[in-house]
């Protein structure tokens, strides 16, 4: 008999393994190939096949955002905006009058004064903005002693300067 040296159990571990898969010696190490298990669950990594919960979710959230800017267009744009665009307006002819060429200044209406008590031929021109001078010519008065209470006078236009 030969003598065996102590065994730690893991010998007999590994030569049961490695006839059930094939062991790679990398870095000294010896590892099972297993590039088709998942490196943190150890089973088979496989693609996730339960898509369609997603897809009808997706497909909903758009239906439901086309629907909200259906609803929004609506209310921003109002029934007639529609009827609106069917029929555009028409064109109307609108009558422009010439500009009337300006008239004139009339001639300022003549003014009158009734002659008061305590009035002279000077207060009045003052009252008026004439002058005195102009006043008693406009008026054919020569002496300004004779005027007389209730006498109507015609107030000359005033002299432009």
């Amino acid at each position: 008999m030969e003598p065996r040296a102590p065994s730690n159990g893991h010998d007999r571990q590994r030569t049961a393994r490695s006839a059930e898969h094939p062991t790679t010696t990398r870095r000294g190490y010896a590892f099972p190939r297993a590039e088709h298990r998942h490196p943190v669950y150890g089973s088979q990594a496989h693609r996730q096949s339960r898509q369609l919960p997603y897809v009808v979710g997706f497909v909903a959230v758009v239906l439901g955002l086309a629907a909200f800017l259906y609803v929004g267009l609506n209310w921003a744009t109002g029934p007639g905006r529609v009827a609106a665009l069917a029929t555009p307006p028409t064109a109307t002819a609108i009558a422009v009058a010439p500009e009337p060429t300006p008239e004139p200044s009339p001639t300022p209406p003549e003014q009158t004064y009734v002659v008061k008590a305590g009035d002279s031929p000077a207060s009045i021109a003052q009252h008026f903005g004439v002058r005195t001078d102009d006043l008693m010519a406009y008026n054919n008065i020569d002496n300004p002693q004779k005027l007389q209470i209730g006498q109507t006078l015609k107030i000359p236009p005033p002299a432009s300067h």
